[in-house]
């Protein structure tokens, strides 16, 4: 397992896969405990600091961390979007048996290297044709997903960690670039049994995540049902009515016109910048509305909170899933404390404006 040495890279580099991904710029380096850093101020001031995605976009392209002589001999970390491109990557921990091991480095993949301490990475772009209604919504909603530990057969068994995961999105793989420059790299449109091999393993792992899979959907229902406490049915039935509204059109076709690519990749600013958009034009539709005959009686009965969640009908309708959705923000689910936070920012933007 020790006999790669890191490679130069302009050998890193010509691999076709990662050729494929240097121009995204979605690229960095990490530090000795494999946190990513800030590859644009590495770049600039020649400091390290953790990444943060609050302000200016943190990571550049391969080709930028390449151009700087003093990073030949560093790492390179990638964050993975499989979403977007299909591209994932399996981590096999160093301390996963040593016949896992073998077989993972003889895998068909676009790429193949040592990782730190002896484990294996695996890059790999899955054709579009293996992603079906059974496991698209591992590349469309996870970001990682990690092998189920069974459980110890008696008390004096400590417990084992996974042996290894397979990472989505928004989830970085550190690359050591100690890579297997002599296996060739796969050509699953030319290579059959290599590509039934891939759908084999896609296939074990939708087997391997069914009860989390179920354990997410209980956690999704439960969210349902926080949801229907906070807006019953027939105040729904409002808000709906309301953001039927023609005024509205304009407000989903803006919103639709955004794309997560024009904040860098960060979806976090991206929903946020939807939702403050969603925010202003449902502000503005509800003032009109309650001045006209044809949709007073739909507009007054609804309050801030009932605006608020007229925000998040139409901001979940509109941003990709992602598996933060599935997570509660001070008792809210992530896409309405989202919406809420959009919806008092605006309110406070216009009060800002009505005393200047």
């Amino acid at each position: 397992m020790n006999q790669f040495p890191m490679v130069h890279p302009s050998i890193f580099i010509q691999n076709p896969l990662i050729k494929r991904l240097s121009k995204d710029p979605y690229w960095t380096v990490s530090d000795d405990n494999k946190r990513p850093v800030n590859a644009r101020l590495l770049l600039d001031t020649g400091n390290t600091y953790n990444i943060k995605f609050d302000g200016e976009w943190p990571l550049v392209t391969l080709d930028e961390l390449d151009a700087d002589k003093n990073l030949q001999a560093v790492n390179r970390a990638y964050r993975l979007r499989a979403r977007e491109n299909r591209v994932i990557a399996v981590d096999v921990e160093p301390d996963a048996p040593e016949s896992m091991k073998q077989e993972v480095l003889k895998f068909p993949a676009h790429f193949t290297e040592l990782s730190k301490n002896g484990g294996v990475h695996l890059l790999i772009l899955v054709p579009e044709d293996l992603i079906n209604s059974e496991n698209r919504y591992m590349f469309d909603e996870l970001s990682v997903f990690k092998e189920p530990v069974p459980k110890p057969k008696d008390a004096s068994e400590k417990p084992r960690g996974a042996h290894f995961e397979v990472l989505f999105n928004d989830h970085f793989i550190t690359f050591t670039k100690r890579m297997l420059t002599q296996k060739p790299c796969v050509d699953y449109s030319q290579e059959s049994e290599a590509k039934d091999m891939l759908a084999r393993f896609l296939d074990n792992i939708v087997q391997m995540d069914k009860q989390r899979k179920k354990e997410r959907e209980l956690a999704k229902q439960y969210r349902i049902g926080m949801m229907k406490n906070i807006i019953d049915e027939e105040k729904e039935k409002m808000i709906k009515d309301f953001i039927s509204i023609k005024p509205f059109e304009k407000a989903k076709e803006q919103a639709k016109n955004k794309s997560i690519n024009d904040f860098g990749g960060d979806a976090s600013r991206y929903e946020m910048s939807v939702a403050n958009g969603i925010a202003f034009h449902t502000i503005r539709a509800h003032k009109l509305a309650k001045d006209t005959v044809s949709f007073r009686d739909i507009a007054e009965p609804l309050d801030e909170q009932d605006l608020a969640y007229a925000v998040y009908l139409l901001l979940k309708d509109v941003v990709p899933h992602r598996e933060k959705h599935d997570e509660d923000r001070d008792g809210l689910p992530w896409l309405l404390f989202t919406s809420k936070r959009a919806y008092e920012y605006v309110q406070a933007q216009n009060a800002k404006r009505k005393s200047k």
